[in-house]
């Protein structure tokens, strides 16, 4: 193993990243490494949690247009490149030795194998964050660039100021958010929180606790089981095969299609939309409380209570799961 840890550009000018291959790479025993600290001006930061009995890290350096002597020149002159682990915490980190200007700067990246229950932080000042295999509590943020998260488990936060968000087959608590960006989910469990502020939301196959949001996009998904509470403030929502209960926040304003496969114990949709359209299993009980400029029902049996064209307060059956709309202009109901 290697016993020092902070390098400089004396390492072999041929090793500098040109055709996909590695500037450098650093090498530690697993069993040392619980922790995670990684950081680079510029570049991607890239982990995965499948590390054996060695974890490594990789730097891959890419310039502007420059020459391999040029970047030399860069790396001595203006960074630092830390790598090591101290107290089975493993730091990765770019630093930047004195001011240039951006556009003349170089990418550094990591890509990082460790083991599978490592813990930590990662961010980028602009690159994209890849994490995929890993099971640990993990956070990580860049100011340009995309997230995406594969086969994870653990408590996962994770901020993008620009960038699109990919999650698949993942697990537990994911928190993931972007300013700018579209956000696509699927086959995942847990407590699932993701938004966007300009984006839309694409969700399919999720099971738990699933916030979807975006202030200026659509919010599409299909196939949810659990809880879910989805909102846009400017755009149309569209919900299928929904299992559970549904919040739909009250900020929503865009068109909404909502298709309940089964109801536990509510559906709830207040906001200023067009029109809803909300399809219930019939043969079903259900305590109704909907107003709106003009509700319009078909298929319903067994209805006791006030109902007009403005509103349908009542029981279906003998009661049951809640289902309350407000501030809409138009709703329309179907039992099915």
């Amino acid at each position: 193993m290697k016993k020092l840890f902070v390098f400089s550009v004396s390492v072999l000018l041929s090793a500098i990243l040109y055709a996909g291959e590695p500037f450098a790479t650093y090498s530690f025993q697993s069993v040392s490494v619980t922790e995670l600290e990684a950081n680079t001006i510029a570049g991607d930061i890239t982990l995965t949690g499948d590390a054996d009995e060695t974890t490594t890290v990789q730097v891959f350096i890419s310039g502007n247009n420059q020459t391999a002597e040029q970047i030399k020149q860069m790396l001595d002159e203006y960074y630092t490149i830390d790598i090591r682990v101290v107290n089975g915490k493993l730091f990765a980190v770019v630093k930047q030795k004195t001011q240039f200007r951006r556009q003349r700067g170089l990418n550094i990246s990591f890509v990082i194998s460790a083991p599978k229950h490592v813990s930590g932080k990662m961010n980028s000042a602009s690159g994209s964050i890849r994490l995929s295999e890993t099971s640990g509590d993990l956070s990580f943020n860049t100011a340009s660039g995309s997230l995406t998260v594969e086969r994870v488990s653990g408590k996962i936060s994770g901020n993008t100021a620009s960038g699109n968000i990919n999650l698949t087959n993942s697990a537990d608590n994911v928190s993931l958010n972007t300013a700018s960006g579209n956000v696509l989910a699927n086959g995942c469990t847990g407590n699932i929180r993701l938004n966007t502020a300009s984006g839309s939301v694409r969700a399919n196959d999720l099971e738990g606790n699933i916030n979807l949001n975006t202030a200026s996009g659509s919010v599409t998904a299909d196939d949810i089981i659990g809880s879910l509470k989805a909102g846009s403030a400017s755009g149309r929502i569209e919900l299928k095969n929904i299992s559970g209960n549904l919040q739909i926040n009250d900020n929503s304003r865009g068109n909404i299609s909502v298709n309940m496969k089964t109801v536990d114990e509510y559906v709830i949709i207040a906001n200023n939309s067009r029109s809803i359209n909300l399809t219930l299993p019939a043969e079903k009980g259900y305590d109704l409380n909907v107003t709106a400029e003009s509700v319009e029902v078909s298929g319903m049996r067994g209805f006791r209570g006030e109902m007009d064209r403005k509103i349908l307060n009542g029981t279906v059956g003998s009661g049951g799961a809640k289902i309350e709309i407000s501030k809409s202009r138009q709703v329309n109901l179907t039992f099915n």
